[in-house]
């Protein structure tokens, strides 16, 4: 019946505006702010943590140990390669290494790093050297480049962090206090047995650190201005070890090889330049790429050096594989690549394992010998 039944709710008889609402349908009341004894609203809870938030912090976080990451890099480890802006212009064999990559080769580390750690008057040397000279031959060397004019007279350059105008100075107190013989500084070289008629090496240090070790005054005068001739040589920037060889250094070869190797030798005088990388690793890899002399093609070339390669490997089953020479030649195989030739090989790592043990013997050896020699009083 209308007139008797209320349908709607009943609105309360005093409406008191500040109060507070009711909660919306659903919303659990535990949730719903406290009412205040003036009767105003309640301030607003402190939030949760926000995943912005977090996010942000974690970039941040990211950030810091980038730059720290970034800062070690650029102050103590990276370095601008100087060594190879020193080899001398008249150089037509050219070696570069870098010590880096080599040192993480595991017959590198196995072979001749215990001859560093487990020799005592070896540490002392190496800290009486970085004592007078500012240089830890074992951590601040990061390029080693040698290099030769005619495959007599050769020098070694290495670049890194090097404190400049140092060296010389520091190596001379070294060699008097070690009561070295016949040592002598002439202005900016120190020559290192100079009481025969050439001396034994002789040490300069370039303007921009880059140390210098030679065999004869004249070639270390040679290294010691920069120069772009590395360029010129085609060596390449990346590989542990990489090498540039000139016309002149195949010719000379050629000549050498002629009267016992006839094929070998008109090869050799087909080549204009070599230029190629070692990589290490799991699987170490030589690449070479080869210019043909002027009038000559990368085709013709590529098959005469395949079919030499092939009577090589006949004759390197001769002698004992020593290196891994063999299998490398065994595998290499040589492809014309536009205007030159590319050979390519895998090295196998036991065969430079090798190589390496034998090599660390002989410098234990050498060691142990001038150990032994007797020194000049100081």
């Amino acid at each position: 019946m209308p007139d008797t039944l209320i349908e709607e709710p009943i609105r309360p008889t005093v409406i008191d505006d500040a109060a507070a609402p009711a909660p919306a349908p659903g919303a659990d009341p535990a949730e719903a702010p406290p009412a205040q004894p003036d009767g105003g609203a309640a301030p607003p809870r402190p939030g949760r943590p926000r995943g912005a938030a977090c996010l942000a912090a974690a970039i941040a976080g990211v950030a810091l140990l980038a730059g720290v990451a970034l800062g070690v890099y650029f102050l103590f480890w990276r370095y601008e390669p100087t060594a190879r802006r020193h080899i001398p212009g008249d150089a037509n064999i050219v070696v570069r290494l870098e010590t880096a990559e080599l040192a993480l080769f595991g017959p590198v580390r196995q072979h001749f790093l215990p001859l560093v750690e487990e020799a005592p008057a070896g540490a002392s040397r190496r800290a009486r050297i970085e004592a007078a000279t500012g240089v830890d031959v074992l951590s601040d060397v990061r390029e080693i480049v040698i290099a030769s004019t005619d495959a007599a007279s050769w020098v070694a350059l290495a670049g890194g962090r090097m404190p400049k105008g140092r060296f010389v100075a520091g190596m001379e107190k070294v060699a008097r206090e070690e009561g070295w013989s016949d040592v002598r500084r002439e202005g900016e070289l120190l020559l290192v047995g100079a009481g025969g008629p050439r001396p034994r090496a002789v040490i300069g240090q370039a303007d921009d650190g880059t140390l210098v070790l030679g065999t004869d005054v004249e070639i270390v005068k040679a290294a010691l201005p920069a120069s772009d001739e590395w360029q010129r040589l085609d060596l390449p920037e990346q590989g542990a070890v990489a090498f540039a060889l000139t016309g002149a250094a195949w010719s000379g070869a050629a000549g050498a090889v002629s009267p016992l190797l006839p094929r070998a030798g008109a090869l050799f005088r087909r080549i204009d330049h070599a230029s190629g990388t070692l990589t290490l690793g799991a699987e170490p890899a030589l690449a070479t790429r080869l210019a043909p002399v002027s009038g000559d093609t990368a085709a013709a070339l590529a098959g005469d050096a395949q079919a030499f390669l092939g009577s090589l490997k006949l004759a390197l089953a001769l002698l004992p594989d020593v290196a891994g020479a063999g299998a490398a030649i065994d595998g290499a195989q040589a492809e014309a690549q536009g205007d030159r030739v590319e050979i390519r090989t895998k090295w196998p790592v036991e065969g430079l394992d090798r190589a390496c043990s034998a090599l660390a013997q002989r410098a234990l050896s050498a060691s142990s010998a001038a150990g032994s020699a007797p020194r000049a009083a100081p």
